[in-house]
């Protein structure tokens, strides 16, 4: 079992840069692990001494490291005793399960403009092959038992397609269809997590993934983000100093709208080679480009790491579209068909042979009506931030259908109630946090409506702000 001693010489091997005192790049580098949930609120720190022989540093510099902690209240010290991580360091699971899950599910109300889930209303080819199902399949809409228990095959080969398009390596017995890009994430964590190591994640995420963390008997590892997204470097450093047996990375990020550079990519790829870390690279909305080009595949990228992709046609045609997909190796992915089979007998298979002709006739033509649909209702959202709320902060996303918007001196839990009883419902940023604080003052703001019901939504929330 790896030792704090053992974590905190991994983080100084690649974070010294040669600037600074190097007690602050040892504070750092400890506090760097505490932010991330690798050591937790109460762990036990070694002592001066035996820091210091493990580390290969002078007792002063470890003394002085300390101190630092002390004096910013991230160490618990008592008399004859080892210090041990305070309580700036508490609070990963601060948040229930159920209460973060639904705080981005609609409610039970139609509402004025529902804002709270990313998720989209059909595309026109998705109306049109509902309207009439048996022009679409070219056949009886029912059909055997009406299970395709292993993945409609047809389906399967479009999805191989569609994958070595995007320049990765697929096979179709690495391919496993499930029902839309959530049960993949679940399926892929609880097979491959565990209690002995955590799940790494970006500090603020996808509210879904917390469940399948649990589930799996592990815990999340926040990777700091900054402005631009990721920081890639900060991160790697972590995944060097913590091995997570899982690391959990979004496209274009929900909920930012920021992604990987390719030598982002490439750093985080190799990193997680170097770590034996299996990324789990959700590509849900890889395709949704607005003002950025997508972050590479990791699977495509040669490193040797081990990667499980993962995507599927929600966020393109219709959120009522519950078709996903996960790539892994076929041993794997054998297990996991099995495994999805016991669960629920596998997706209807009325919807994968929807999916499939969709996939094979319309896919290109209907995701670029979905971005251009995109683009109009982002250009009348910040047109109506701007009469409305000018003082709320945001980055324009690179791609994906959501704004983070931050607001400032509010506290964004009590904004989200007082928007749901006008009838707008939103996120509050604390969905979405690893660690508490992480989504102070923001909400997400996804932006798939109309531009009408957009600039509506925006003033609601703008009043209910003030």
């Amino acid at each position: 079992m790896r030792t704090t001693a053992d974590q905190l010489r991994d983080v100084l091997d690649h974070w010294r840069s040669g600037t600074g005192p190097l007690y602050i790049q040892l504070a750092d580098a400890i506090v760097s692990l505490a932010e991330s949930g690798s050591l937790e609120h109460g762990t036990r720190l070694p002592s001066e001494r035996a820091l210091a022989e493990s580390l290969h540093l002078s007792r002063n510099t470890v003394t002085a490291a300390y101190q630092h902690l002390r004096d910013d209240d991230w160490l618990d010290v008592r008399a004859g005793a080892a210090p041990t991580l305070g309580s700036r360091a508490r609070g990963l699971d601060a948040m229930s399960l159920q209460d973060r899950f639904a705080k981005i599910l609609p409610g039970a109300q139609a509402p004025l403009v529902g804002l709270s889930s990313a998720c989209p209303p059909p595309a026109p080819s998705v109306v049109e092959a509902f309207a009439d199902p048996r022009a679409t399949l070219e056949s009886s809409p029912t059909f055997g038992t009406g299970y395709a228990a292993l993945g409609d095959p047809e389906l399967v080969e479009v999805v191989v397609e569609r994958l070595r398009a995007d320049g990765i390596d697929a096979n179709p017995d690495e391919v496993v269809i499930t029902s839309g890009g959530q049960q993949a994430l679940w399926l892929a964590l609880t097979a491959l997590a565990g209690p002995t190591s955590p799940v790494a994640l970006e500090s603020v995420t996808y509210p879904g993934v917390f469940d399948a963390i649990s589930a799996a008997g592990s815990r999340p590892l926040a990777l700091p983000m900054g402005p631009d997204g990721l920081d890639v470097l900060a991160s790697v450093k972590l995944l060097r100093a913590a091995r997570p047996g899982v690391a959990y990375v979004t496209t274009f990020h929900n909920p930012t709208g920021t992604t990987l550079t390719p030598a982002g990519a490439q750093a985080i790829a190799e990193a997680a080679a170097a770590t034996e870390t299996t990324l789990i690279d959700d590509r849900i909305t890889a395709d949704l480009a607005l003002g950025g080009q997508a972050a590479p595949p990791f699977a495509s990228l040669g490193t040797g790491a081990s990667v499980v992709t993962i995507s599927g046609l929600s966020k393109v045609f219709w959120g009522g579209m519950r078709i996903g997909w996960l790539l892994t190796n076929a041993t794997l992915a054998a297990h996991l068909r099995q495994r999805k089979a016991a669960m629920d007998l596998g997706s209807s298979g009325f919807m994968q042979r929807i999916a499939r002709e969709l996939m094979a006739d319309c896919y290109d033509e209907t995701l670029a009506w979905r971005r251009e649909a995109l683009r109009e209702s982002l250009d009348a959202t910040v047109d109506a931030m701007r009469e409305h709320a000018p003082e709320w902060k945001v980055r324009m996303p690179d791609g994906g259908p959501s704004l983070w918007v931050e607001v400032p001196g509010i506290n964004t839990d009590r904004f989200a109630a007082r928007a749901e009883d006008a009838g707008v419902p939103v996120a509050p940023g604390s969905a979405f946090e690893v660690a508490p604080g992480g989504g102070t003052s923001y909400f997400r703001l996804p932006f798939y409506l109309p531009a009408e019901d957009m600039r509506l939504g925006v003033k609601v929330l703008a009043d209910r702000a003030a």
